[in-house]
């Protein structure tokens, strides 16, 4: 199977926006200000899994998405290299600032499949709330560059 190497950005452009959607809808119903009249802590999970599972699928496209661009414009053998070295090359390409704060959301979602411990699935959730401003920085560089 031949690998595309050109970037369409457009799923990963259609994935940020579901969870920029998704956390305001999260955030809403954890502040209360939301059309659903009530005030259980079921609402609260509930926004709170959802939040957590788009935070995941969402990181995993942005890092795919970074891989494949350090791949055609950077280092063409990243994806044998472990994903710090992702993160540092992206960095130095000036793909992203932080190379440790991408590692952080990365690690966050490994996590996501232990968010059954109420701990980590508020630990998660705290990361995703923090992920939208990373994101959209990533994303914007990243259409600059394509």
């Amino acid at each position: 199977m031949e690998f595309d190497e050109t970037l369409d950005i457009s799923d990963l452009i259609k994935c940020a926006d579901n969870f920029y959607k998704t956390m305001q809808m999260a955030q809403d119903i954890e502040s209360g200000h939301t059309i659903i009249d009530d005030d259980s802590d079921f609402l609260h999970t509930f926004a709170r899994s959802a939040a957590i599972q788009v935070f995941e699928i969402t990181v995993e496209s942005a890092w795919k998405m970074m891989q494949r661009w350090v791949k055609i414009n950077a280092d063409n053998k990243i994806h044998e290299k472990p994903k710090r070295e992702l993160f540092r090359t992206a960095h130095q390409s000036g793909l992203i600032d932080d190379p440790v704060v991408w590692w952080t959301f990365f690690d966050g979602r490994n996590k996501t499949s232990h968010t059954y411990h109420e701990e980590t699935a508020e630990e998660v959730y705290a990361l995703a709330k923090t992920f939208g401003a990373y994101l959209q920085d990533f994303t914007e560089r990243l259409q600059a560059r394509v």
